[in-house]
């Protein structure tokens, strides 16, 4: 786990800790760093030689043979516990680290070959108790250890006791052995961590003397100096190495170290400063903050402390919100830690409750968040575990039943009928006999309990949102057995037919919450060419009850009434198709029509067609008349329909035309109409459609979708190819073409799925050479891109390899993306021969195409250059690259060593090779800068500077911003520079990212460890940029980050380190006078400073800005009153009262709350001036009174 930007600790040993079985080993170098000191083991042997006028020890000399050398009668032993004494000598931050970690594991264990008492110091300073304290040689059992051991003896040891020479190491380690027998024993029993030794040290060859076969896992932190090529060194040792950066004095070690105790301590408070920057942002790609956040998971109080986090209101554009919120539950549904709770089981743990209750509480229980429910439901929907369909069925019905929340009902639907496993039938095993189904002893009743369809929820073609298409589906769909058996009961079968129908009709419109549209599925009643599929359970009933109606012409009457006023459109439809084909007149017909005002229905627009078209021949004059005035009153109404005049005439003219041409007599019969329909021809070029009775031709290729689901795609792909080919390609007549979009998004979402049909797609349009076959095997690959391609994986790449050499910019985009997704998706099993692969292609796309790329004169994307870069091939490419490196480093976190040198040769080309293409990589490296860095500092230290240079402050910002993640060394060695030199083009930033650049400037200051020159020349910047009007922005930037980013603590610190300075020389006008609005801003951190508000109030007093509005109702809706320190009563009064002296105050209701709570917190006495201010300005009723509690007056 990362645990911080620099260092990653082992799993292995964090479980070891949770489960209480570590033992942290300490050495000299934890006593080096001030104010305790103290000198390493070679620093002491070179001081005991000059202290007895001895020469220093050679540079290869054994150091505890050296000081054993030294004259018998100078004490060594003495001397060394006196220097260890020394004078002023203190604990450290890393004594107070280690302790910190130590107490924070159950039971405390910690052996130190240190003489210095400063680890206790350090415990008693943190008031942690450390246990036991032993010192060698009477050591306790290795196996059954606590407490804290010195073993080599301590400054209050008696001399005989310090193991310090050669003499007393042999004694120790070899001929009493004490100290071999108690490590052989701990180092069986626990896990031990190093820290303060290095290689060279003496002690580290007599621990070795400790470690048998049978021994627990051991690390050592070591400084990446000390690290050196020696990983394999340390491996043979047993001893596995955590490396962190040596720089401002091993800082980096001890902010691990605290960042481990932090980790153990399971602290809501410790949780709530770092998962803010995390969430925010999404599911972090960065390796530390997913680790980070997948840790802090796994516990009831991170799991708490995230959901609190991820509801604030505060700061967050609601949409961005709703975003981010939907995006971390995808994450956890599909992470390996809780996929488990969604899927299989309920939850066995508090944080598992926790996050589902979440998902029940601030999902299924929002409105706005109604969809995505269902698109979870679409997830799980063949796989939910019990507790939680449970637990879902209960909130929907109570939403529903007690809170109105009607728009739950498609959920509720899908719940009720459709999840595999709970509520959708089961699916009918394949033996089972049709003839048993349709036995004549069976009735229709229980027929349609066994086959009844269900909603089959799927994916949204990308860019539809988030709410998933809804499909009929059938428990059995053995069709042709079925018609084998249809001559048992026609009757029976019509019952069961028009019974599911209905019941599928039902299921659709409670889903859609609107009527069905179902000629997109069936086109045709009758049997047309247009029914691409036919073979499914909801056509055959389709023809069942068509030829039922058509063979019984007794009961036409009847049909007609029930189906036309069922729910279902299919119903409705046959009940049209029933009309048209029955042995009613002409004229009867026509009028039906006219009656329902149904003559431009979409749905039944076929069916209607054929009514006007079997009417046609015998229509009398009253018919012809009442069509005629009907068409001249409907044209408005079509006007609104369409939104658009020429297509309503156009829908006249088709009318016209489509009777016209099918009387009897031609058209000389019906002059009126002829005339108009010529008028409509002349007037607006209206030629006749050959396909009028089809709605979906009525206007050339119309842009619909297929009409087919990604199951029917598939079965006519398999099936009948030609029919897809010609719908696909198009013949002589251009009008049976698919809608060009449509067929490409659905092409995607099908390979997506059934990455094998992918193949015999590419076969099939890879026999045209149309522009639309490139189109279309762009989507084949794109589809693979998003597709779990184990099984297809080395023949989708052996494809895209012959690609290569004639690919367009279009397939360069196609394949730039399949890289990218496969290699960042988690989909695709990645091995080292496919990854091989996928490298030598991006490699290649890049040498040959990289130059012939154009960029988008586009002015949109100046502003949105990473949307830009993620749209692009180069910036996929790229982002391929940054994936590769994430994908090597998850396998090879235990050997990691560096970036290797295809991925900085890549690395360097994106930086130094230059064309239109150079943004877009730019952006990729800048936006995984960090990742970078932490892989392989040195590399990335190499070509940052250059990269800086090229791509210029200007761009960098709006890149990096609204959050980048930057560490220490990035800010020291680049960005700070950079962010002094942004101040020049805030003006060209929108406010949320000017707003997110001065926060960032918050966080540089406060945790960058800046010196104090550099810090002020920093927030000097912010005062003078733009001639101050920088300097109120971000005032309101500490305001946010002290409200809802920083605990007591942590505002104390930001005091102390600089914001008091900062405040002292705004006061005195430093850079620029200390403006109105500044001081505002300023006003509202007042309240905020805890403990230091007293010294805050006395920048303010003396120039007290005028507050009104929002800023004014923000101090009074205070709620950290109870944070506010009793000595800054007064302060904190005083404050409020110059507040209420400002001229023009308004009555504002939540004045009276105000001060009941602050008499609540300081007693009526201190307050009742205040009290009686605000009366005489009357922003409180002369009325109110305060109530007392627990006599506080």
């Amino acid at each position: 786990m990362w645990i911080t930007a620099d260092v990653n600790i082992p799993q292995q040993l964090l479980d070891a800790a949770a489960k209480d079985e570590v033992v942290f080993f300490v050495g000299a170098g934890a006593s080096f760093n001030p104010p305790a000191n103290l000198p390493s083991y070679n620093q002491l042997a070179a001081m005991l030689a000059d202290e007895a006028d001895e020469s220093r020890p050679c540079d290869d000399e054994q150091l505890d043979r050296f000081i054993g050398m030294l004259p018998d009668n100078f004490n060594v032993h003495k001397r060394t516990k006196d220097i260890m004494r020394g004078d002023d000598i203190h604990c450290n931050s890393t004594h107070e680290a280690i302790v910190r970690l130590a107490s924070s594991v159950k039971t405390p264990r910690i052996v130190t070959t240190n003489y210095d008492l400063l680890l206790e110091e350090a415990a008693q300073k943190q008031n942690c108790d450390l246990g036991r304290s032993y010192y060698g040689p009477a050591v306790p059992i290795g196996s059954d250890f606590s407490g804290l051991l010195y073993l080599h003896g301590s400054v209050d040891s008696p001399d005989r006791e310090i193991v310090l020479d050669d003499r007393d190491f042999a004694r120790a380690y070899l001929s009493e052995g004490w100290a071999t027998r108690f490590l052989l024993k701990l180092f069986e029993t626990y896990t031990v961590v190093f820290i303060g030794y290095s290689f060279g040290d003496v002690i580290m060859r007599y621990l070795a003397l400790g470690i048998s076969s049978h021994a627990r896992p051991r690390y050592i932190f070591l400084s990446e100096e000390d690290m050196n090529g020696r990983d394999n060194e340390w491996q043979h040792n047993g001893i596995t190495p955590i490396a962190y950066p040596s720089a401002n004095k091993h800082c980096a070690l001890v902010r691990a170290i605290n960042a481990w105790a932090d980790h153990m301590s399971l602290d809501y408070n410790a949780y709530e400063k770092r998962l803010p920057g995390i969430i925010e942002n999404g599911v972090p790609k960065d390796a530390v903050d997913l680790d980070y956040a997948s840790a802090a998971l796994s516990t009831a109080e991170g799991a708490q402390c995230f959901v609190d986090i991820i509801e604030r209101k505060e700061g967050q554009e609601e949409t961005v919100k709703s975003k981010i919120k939907r995006e971390w539950l995808s994450w956890l549904m599909s992470s390996d830690a809780l996929r488990e709770v969604f899927t299989e089981r309920g939850p066995k743990t508090q944080n598992e409750k926790i996050l589902l209750d979440w998902f029940l509480v601030d999902f299924v229980q929002k409105p706005e968040e109604r969809d995505f429910v269902l698109y979870v439901l679409c997830k799980l929907q063949s796989s939910m575990s019990d507790w939680l369909f449970e637990q879902l069925h209960e909130c929907v019905s109570y939403c529903i039943s007690h809170r109105d929340r009607r728009d739950l009902i498609p959920v509720f639907t899908v719940l009720m009928t459709s999840m595999q496993g709970h509520s959708a039938p089961s699916v009918l095993d394949e033996f089972i006999e049709p003839s048993l189904l349709y036995n004549s002893d069976i009735s229709p009743q229980i027929l349609s309990l066994i086959i009844r369809p269900y909603l089959k929820l799927t994916a949204p073609f990308r860019g539809n949102g988030i709410r998933p298409r809804a499909e009929i589906a059938w428990p059995y769909d053995r069709i042709e057995e079925i018609d084998n058996h249809l001559s048992f009961d026609m009757k029976k079968m019509a019952l069961l037919a028009e019974s599911s129908l209905q019941r599928a009709s039902a299921l659709l419109q409670a889903y859609q919450g609107e009527n069905e549209y179902s000629c997109l599925s069936r086109p045709s009643i009758e049997p047309s060419d247009q029914n691409l599929y036919v073979s499914d359970l909801q056509s055959m009933f389709v023809d069942i009850l068509r030829d039922y109606a058509h063979g019984h012409k007794d009961q036409q009457d009847s049909l007609i009434y029930r189906w036309w006023n069922s729910e279902s459109a299919l119903l409705k439809r046959l009940a049209i198709n029933t009309i048209a084909f029955s042995d009613w007149d002409a004229n009867r017909k026509i009028t039906w029509i006219l009656e329902h005002d149904y003559l431009f229905d979409l749905d039944a627009h076929h069916e209607v067609y054929m009514v006007l078209k079997e009417a046609a021949p015998s229509m009398g004059e009253n018919s012809k008349k009442n069509i005629l005035e009907y068409l001249r009153n409907k044209l408005d109404s079509l006007k609104e329909t369409y939104s658009d005049e020429r297509t309503a005439l156009y829908e006249q003219f088709d009318v016209l035309q489509w009777l016209l041409k099918h009387m009897n007599g031609g058209m000389g019969n019906w002059p009126e109409a002829q005339k108009w329909k010529n008028e409509l021809a002349r007037k607006y070029n209206f030629l006749p459609r050959e396909h009028a009775d089809f709605h979906i031709y009525s206007e050339g290729v119309c842009s619909v979708t297929t009409g087919i689901t990604d199951e029917q795609f598939i079965d006519i792909l398999e099936n009948r190819p030609s029919v897809l080919e010609e719908k696909m390609f198009g013949n002589q007549d251009k009008t049976v073409k698919f809608d060009s979009l449509s067929i490409n998004n659905q092409i995607s979402e099908v390979v997506s799925h059934n990455p094998r049909v992918g193949f015999t797609l590419w076969e099939l349009v890879n026999r045209h050479k149309e522009s639309d076959a490139v189109q279309y095997s762009c989507s084949i690959i794109r589809g693979w891109g998003e597709a779990s391609l184990d099984d297809e994986q080395i023949l989708v790449l052996d494809l895209l390899k012959k690609l290569l050499p004639k690919m367009g910019q279009d397939e360069v985009s196609a394949v730039s993306f399949f890289l990218n997704r496969q290699i960042d998706g988690e989909k695709t099993t990645i091995t080292a021969k496919t990854l091989q692969i996928m490298s030598d292609i991006a490699l290649q796309i890049w040498e040959r195409y990289s130059s012939t790329f154009s960029a988008s004169k586009d002015q949109q994307w100046q502003n949105d250059p990473v949307t830009y870069s993620l749209n692009c091939w180069p910036g996929k490419l790229a982002y391929f690259w940054m994936g590769r490196i994430r994908w090597r480093y998850r396998q090879e976190a235990d050997s990691w060593n560096g970036l290797d040198n295809l991925e900085k040769k890549m690395v360097r080309r994106f930086v130094d090779d230059e064309g239109d293409f150079s943004p877009l990589v730019w952006t990729a490296l800048l936006t995984n800068i960090n990742m970078l860095h932490s892989l392989d500092r040195e590399n990335t230290e190499s070509w940052l500077p250059d990269l800086m240079k090229k791509a210029g402050t200007k761009f960098i910002w709006n890149v990096m911003l609204p959050n980048p993640i930057l560490n220490i060394r990035l800010i020291d060695i680049a960005f700070y520079e950079s962010c002094l030199d942004e101040f020049k083009y805030l003006s060209h930033l929108d406010d949320y990212k000017k707003q997110s650049f001065l926060l960032q400037v918050f966080w540089i200051v406060t945790y960058a460890g800046l010196e104090d020159k550099r810090r002020a020349k920093l927030l000097s910047k912010v005062v003078t940029a733009g001639n101050g009007i920088y300097a109120p922005l971000f005032m309101d930037r500490i305001v946010w980050a002290f409200k809802f980013r920083l605990d007591s603590k942590s505002k104390n610190m930001v005091w102390d380190l600089w914001l008091h300075r900062f405040i002292e020389d705004r006061h005195a006008g430093k850079g620029r006078n200390w403006s109105e609005k500044e001081r505002i801003a300023f006003a509202e951190l007042i309240p905020l400073l805890d403990e230091h508000l007293k010294e805050g109030m006395k920048y303010l007093s003396d120039n007290f800005p005028r507050i009104m509005g929002r800023d004014f109702i923000n101090l009074i809706m205070l709620k950290n009153i109870d944070d506010i320190p009793q000595e800054c009563a007064e302060a904190f009064i005083e404050f409020y009262t110059c507040l209420f002296k400002q001229p023009d105050i308004p009555y504002v209701w939540r004045v009276e709350e105000l001060l009941q709570n602050l008499i609540d917190k300081f007693g009526i006495g201190k307050v009742s001036p205040l009290v009686s201010l605000a009366r005489q300005k009357r922003i409180i009723s002369d009325t109110w009174s305060p109530s007392f509690k627990g006599g506080a007056a």
